[in-house]
């Protein structure tokens, strides 16, 4: 696999580092996961792993340690004097006063790729403010609307995975960069800036208003009348998806009114009311899998709007071999990158707190005596009591 040999620390928890990490992990990267004795946050309880723990921890192995110990600090020390990605999500300051920031570890380990992924980044006012999506989605103006124009904030996690997906490209170009040149980098991930940069279709326009023009009205719920979603004689959804003038032709002229279509092709908001109302009640003259008989073929942009398990379901997701079982019959999401020569073969396994502290210790040259005594201090925590001891 393509990252066979690279050797990561995971210090991260919740959702952007871990999913940073697994992508690694799924392409054939050793990743140690450093989690404090109590476990990631993200596990939800100490007896049974949440599946959202599960989706973003395949494949790493577990090491529980008390960074605030000084035992547990050396420990983590070692292990990133030996990796070639540290990925941490700590708030700004707190890997410095733990001893394990870059400045403090890149003068052992020059070559070392650092990642820090945090809500704000490491400078400006907002630096220090904790959050989760919501927050950091509503400071980036990414927050969807609905057809009244209020703030939606449920959905998927846009600045999470923004952040994630840009520090993966990030940490890779250091990567490569570190191999030839022998020195690594700190990277400052912002999961605001990321989504920030996430609507390059209406960022160029909020920047750059004209005529006091109105720089949200593409924010609200259909202010698009080809790009929104309408409900059906059976109470289900139908989603269009393209507002191009073949799409528009190809939609209204059937629907007897190719009036409409340049409404459909111009400004958004206020001036497509019209043709909303016109769309909202045909669309519920008939069920979706009618409309759905009715659109084929006909080149228009469209889909019925499926819940997250009936998309898991859908025969593309199947064609696309993109739920993957594990040998206790767990269902995974499979990685989205595809490589034709060594593809990702992610190992399904989900680690216990500490399920690997005593293996990844042998491998530092800790002794089973010392590595008892570190166990007895509260240095490290030995592997899940729901597995053995």
């Amino acid at each position: 696999m393509k990252l066979a040999g690279v050797r990561v620390v995971d210090l991260s928890q919740f959702m952007p580092g871990p999913m940073l990490a697994s992508n690694l992990a799924d392409h054939g990267a050793d990743v140690v996961k450093i989690e404090p004795l109590t476990g990631d946050a993200a596990r939800g309880s100490l007896e049974s792993d949440s599946e959202f723990f599960v989706a973003l921890n395949r494949g790493k192995r577990s090491i529980a340690l008390d960074l605030k110990h000084a035992d547990g600090r050396a420990i983590a020390l070692r292990l990133i004097d030996n990796a070639d990605i540290v990925i941490e999500s700590s708030r700004p300051g707190v890997a410095a006063r733990l001893g394990i920031d870059y400045d403090t570890v890149s003068h052992t380990n020059p070559r070392l790729v650092y990642c820090s992924l945090t809500a704000f980044g490491q400078t400006g006012p907002l630096s220090h403010v904790p959050a989760h999506d919501p927050v950091i989605q509503a400071f980036a103006g990414t927050l969807p609307r609905d057809e009244r124009g209020a703030p939606v904030t449920s959905g998927a996690s846009l600045a999470a995975l923004a952040g994630s997906l840009t520090a993966l490209s990030a940490v890779l170009m250091a990567l490569l960069h570190a191999r030839e040149t022998g020195h690594g980098d700190f990277i400052d991930i912002s999961l605001y800036d990321a989504a920030l940069t996430a609507q390059p279709h209406l960022s160029g326009h909020a920047l750059n208003p004209a005529n006091g023009d109105n720089i949200d009205a593409p924010h609200g719920g259909n202010a698009i009348a080809l790009l929104a979603a309408y409900r059906t004689a059976d109470s289900q959804w139908l989603c269009l998806g393209g507002r191009e003038l073949d799409f528009a032709t190809n939609l209204l002229t059937p629907l007897g009114r190719p009036d409409l279509i340049p409404v459909a092709v111009g400004p958004a908001g206020k001036a497509q009311a019209g043709l909303r109302a016109f769309l909202s009640e045909v669309f519920l003259t008939r069920t979706l899998t009618e409309w759905l008989e009715w659109l084929e073929g006909r080149r228009v942009s469209f889909a019925p709007v499926l819940s997250l398990r009936e998309a898991l379901s859908h025969p593309q997701a199947r064609a696309r071999q993109m739920v993957k079982m594990d040998a206790a019959g767990r269902r995974h999401i499979a990685s989205a990158i595809r490589f034709q020569r060594d593809p990702a073969e992610p190992a399904l396994s989900i680690p216990a707190i500490g399920e690997h502290t005593v293996e990844i210790l042998g491998t530092l040259g800790y002794t089973a005596e010392h590595i008892a005594a570190l166990d007895n201090a509260g240095a490290v925590r030995m592997q899940h009591p729901r597995t053995g001891a």
